[in-house]
């Protein structure tokens, strides 16, 4: 599994897509510092932000806007995972010796990894464009670079999720075209099912619109575990789910 996680470095790091995915982050993260701008959507989210323009406010319009993130990062998706779906080399793996569910796995953890990075290398830009607009009033900065880390890594953690089901569609439907869709469709999609049926179950299924709201602190610390259960159930079902399909698969 580390090998494929190996080649999967290599390969990634040697595409134009990686650098232009990271040119996007960080133009995204500057346009909205200068701007003042955040944009956003789920059903938990409170689109209210704080009054007045600071380091402070700008990581929290830029937690609000991290579910634009997920159209941003397609790329991540269709380099790490899709390329080699549309390829067909995933079986090259397979036929060497890898099983099914070290390859799903190897696959999700790049993801991840590349995610991370990403929303990172994001939320950095963020905080060097409003440290050098507005100057810092944070008491313990330090912290606060830990508290704006920690939640890029729930951030990649959450958009995984939504990364697992397309991974699904992709094993399962063998459709780069319908994974992606997937992805773009599905923060909408569970707005206007929320919308018109007001389930109020579905927002536990509303997996960017929950980091919006942890990040501002509209959640109590004992209300967030049902959400830290159902993304993890989901991950885990979408995973064994791919790993099932890929094993019945002629290769």
């Amino acid at each position: 599994m580390i090998r494929l996680i190996k080649a999967d470095f290599y390969r990634v790091l040697h595409t134009k897509g990686f650098i232009v995915t990271g040119i996007v982050m960080i133009a995204f993260a500057v346009v909205n510092v200068l701007t003042g701008n955040s944009v956003g959507m789920g059903v938990n989210m409170d689109t209210t932000l704080p009054s007045g323009i600071d380091l402070k406010t700008s990581i929290d319009a830029a937690v609000f806007s991290s579910s634009i993130l997920v159209y941003l990062l397609i790329g991540v998706f269709v380099i790490v995972f899709g390329y080699e779906f549309s390829q067909k080399t995933y079986k090259n793996s397979l036929t060497a010796g890898v099983s099914r569910l070290q390859f799903v796995v190897a696959k999700y953890i790049s993801q991840v990894l590349y995610l991370t990075f990403f929303i990172v290398l994001h939320f950095a830009a963020v905080m060097l464009t409003a440290y050098l607009k507005f100057g810092s009033t944070q008491a313990d900065f330090f912290s606060f670079v830990l508290e704006t880390f920690l939640l890029a890594v729930a951030i990649s953690l959450l958009i995984s999720v939504v990364f697992s089901l397309a991974s699904l569609l992709l094993v399962g439907l063998g459709s780069m075209v319908g994974a992606a869709i997937l992805i773009v469709v599905y923060p909408i999609a569970v707005q206007i099912i929320y919308t018109i049926t007001e389930w109020d179950q579905l927002r536990y299924f509303d997996f960017l619109g929950f980091i919006q709201v942890l990040g501002v602190g509209q959640l109590k610390s004992d209300e967030i575990l049902p959400y830290v259960i159902v993304s993890a159930v989901v991950t885990i079902l979408s995973l064994v789910a791919s790993t099932l399909i890929i094993r019945n698969k002629e290769l």
